[in-house]
């Protein structure tokens, strides 16, 4: 299935997609090492204006996450396997109290990280920019200091989400989506820019931070009538030249299509793409994950109709893969679902996606239907053919993956694609996946003091 952007915006999209240009990935400045174990910092400031060049001996192999359950702080090094967990408590001046935390982000020369907090009734959100001082792998030690505390909202603040309530046996409304304050998810980095940018997937706002300043922006918060509702992260090109939103929530079957200001980080609108028609589309979308400069490809979660899909609607199209072209502004459809778990077309809700080396990898989660977690799977395909994907095997909990493996949420590659980093917020695993061999190489799971893992973040990565 073609679906198409709305007419009105094609000319200013294309527009657009044309000023796009090749380059490289986030840059980083100068790291100074002693010894083999220990890192020093020498840079506070990142600014990929005049940093444009990316040199593998100036990336540190830092991956970050938090912890739903626990609220801590994990550091993960991908070259040696190490974990460190900071519970920020105890170890960070400053830090405002026992807050539920969200997402994470990591500069590429890895000595800044940013983590966002939920709402709750005696705190605010926040934005929370640390400085790295110091790490020892060996030792298992960091030290951190809190840089700025930035305060995104007012305490108790609601979710300002749609109601939406189950009308079939098929999809279902979970609980762990609705009726919780504001969220601040989907930390993304603008390339060639000093910007951050978030978004309350609980409201329409997207928040923007100068990383110069590590302060909110002068054009913070961004909200656009009918296109940053419920938005899971805006996700640039290489270039930083376009910007493509998600559609976080029941029968929104939206991309939104951006071209932001690199200079200013404000967003203009350019239009919106369609995942399917009015009468047949896909819905719920977590992620978008960029080819090259013009296609992207995205994945839907939701199964079946609620009580907000319009009457025009006669069908959701289930769990499924799409190709954007944002340059003709077409969304077309090229993994279908499929109700078996060794079917070769998409099993579980997809909530993420990665492409490296050729090859597509799902993360197919068990969220969105009547029995939450009872597994999880990580879907691979070769994409040499990005129009007819080929299904190449399906991992599995308790052959591929650890046994009692549910929910695989959110990939994180490393920045030389070799590895794929991959969270588990429910079953409480972090796994590493080789992506020569298409294994599992190390697992860092409950004996290892992992809860609830989630907002994973690989230095290098623009998300």
């Amino acid at each position: 299935m073609i679906s198409k952007i709305k007419p009105g915006h094609m000319a200013s999209l294309t527009a657009a997609c044309m000023l796009a240009f090749s380059a490289s990935t986030l840059s980083a400045q100068e790291t100074e090492f002693d010894g083999d174990n220990e890192v020093h910092f020498r840079s506070n400031n990142y600014s990929g204006n005049h940093n444009q060049a990316v040199y593998n001996e100036h990336l540190q192999p830092v991956v970050t996450a938090i912890d739903y359950h626990t609220r801590v702080i994990y550091l993960f090094n991908y070259e040696n396997d190490k974990l460190i967990i900071i519970d920020p408590l105890t170890s960070i001046n400053g830090w405002p109290g026992d807050i539920p935390l969200q997402h994470t982000a990591v500069l590429p020369e890895g000595d800044m990280i940013y983590i966002t907090s939920d709402n709750t009734e005696n705190h605010p959100s926040y934005v929370i920019a640390l400085k790295v001082l110091d790490i020892d792998w060996n030792a298992g030690t960091v030290s951190l200091n809190l840089e700025s505390l930035m305060v995104a909202d007012s305490p108790n603040t609601p979710a300002e989400l749609p109601f939406v309530e189950p009308v079939n046996d098929v999809q279902n409304v979970p609980n762990w989506l609705i009726g919780r304050g504001t969220q601040i998810h989907g930390n993304t980095l603008l390339p060639y820019s000093d910007f951050m940018y978030m978004t309350e997937f609980t409201s329409d706002r997207v928040r923007v931070v100068d990383l110069k300043t590590n302060q909110l922006a002068s054009v913070d918060p961004i909200a656009i009538p009918g296109y940053t509702e419920q938005t899971h992260g805006i996700n640039f090109n290489r270039s930083g030249t376009v910007g493509l939103g998600t559609g976080y929530f029941f029968d929104n079957s939206m991309i939104d299509v951006y071209k932001p200001n690199r200079e200013t980080g404000e967003l203009q609108v350019v239009g919106q793409i369609m995942l399917g028609n009015e009468k047949r589309h896909a819905a719920f979308t977590h992620f978008v994950y960029w080819l090259d400069e013009r296609f992207a490809v995205t994945a839907s979660m939701q199964f079946d109709k609620t009580s907000l899909t319009p009457d025009t609607t006669r069908k959701i199209i289930p769990p499924s893969v799409w190709l954007l072209d944002t340059v003709e502004g077409t969304a077309t459809k090229i993994i279908r679902h499929t109700k078996r778990v060794n079917g070769r077309g998409v099993f579980r809700s997809p909530s993420d996606l990665a492409v490296v080396n050729g090859k597509l990898y799902l993360a197919e989660e068990d969220s969105l239907d009547y029995e939450f977690g009872e597994d999880g799977y990580i879907s691979v395909w070769d994409l040499t053919d990005r129009y007819n994907p080929r299904f190449i095997k399906r991992m599995k909990p308790g052959h591929e993956l650890p046994q009692g493996y549910s929910v695989a949420h959110t990939i994180s590659p490393t920045p030389d694609n070799r590895y794929l980093i991959v969270a588990s917020w429910v079953s409480g695993y972090v796994l590493k996946i080789d992506t020569v061999t298409d294994q599992v190489v190390k697992q860092w799971g409950p004996e290892d003091g992992l809860v609830q893992p989630h907002g994973i973040f690989a230095a290098g990565g623009t998300r």
